[in-house]
């Protein structure tokens, strides 16, 4: 009998006021019109690494994995503020809310935990990590326009809330014809002290 798969990622789980601001920030962004599908508050989350289809015994091994360097790093304060766009050049495709302080501890968890996903056997693409929470995307590509322009200068600078981080995530994505559907498979304290970067 063939193991059923499941579709996962690791993230980090935004708190509830951090949610509705950024669902805010999506409101006085109305102005872009129907052609925008925007992420739904609950589904509002930061990425830090796309697994893929695996099966439970796959899953199994990362829930390991995931759990040891969990273990060794300690919880730090992210600060979300900022919006921007990808890609940075030619026509926008994904508006998201950036990252402030905490930015490199957030790196440093990535880092880690990369190298222990592809000492793992998983296959890491090694490229600059951009934190960001995305807030929608756009049907059609378009040039980035005059006001959301000035909408993203009018807020580099604002600060949309800080939160704790104290564990990763690992979710399950399901597709639906409504949209994805994400639940939470597992989380994973984060325990000890900072480690440093392995060489």
């Amino acid at each position: 009998m063939k193991l059923k798969r499941m579709r996962v990622f690791l993230a980090l789980e935004l708190p509830a006021p951090i949610r509705l601001q950024l669902l805010r920030i999506q409101e006085g962004l109305s102005f872009l019109g129907q052609g925008v599908k925007w992420v739904k508050k609950e589904n509002m989350h930061l990425t830090l690494y796309f697994l893929g289809n695996l099966t439970p015994e796959k899953i199994q091994g990362l829930s390991s994995c995931v759990q040891d360097v969990a273990s060794s790093l300690k919880p730090f304060t992210l600060e979300l503020g900022g919006l921007g766009h990808f890609p940075p050049r030619g026509k926008i495709r994904v508006l998201w809310a950036g990252i402030g302080a905490g930015s490199a501890e957030l790196q440093a968890l990535y880092t880690y935990l990369g190298e222990a996903l592809g000492e793992f056997g998983f296959h890491i693409q090694r490229r600059a990590f951009t934190p960001h929470v995305t807030l929608g995307r756009l049907g059609s590509p378009r040039s980035i326009g005059y006001r959301l322009r000035a909408e993203e200068d009018m807020q580099r600078e604002i600060v949309y809330g800080s939160f704790l981080v104290k564990e990763i995530t690992l979710f399950q994505s399901i597709l639906t014809p409504a949209g994805p559907i994400y639940k939470v498979v597992q989380r994973f304290a984060l325990l000890g002290k900072q480690v440093e970067r392995r060489r």
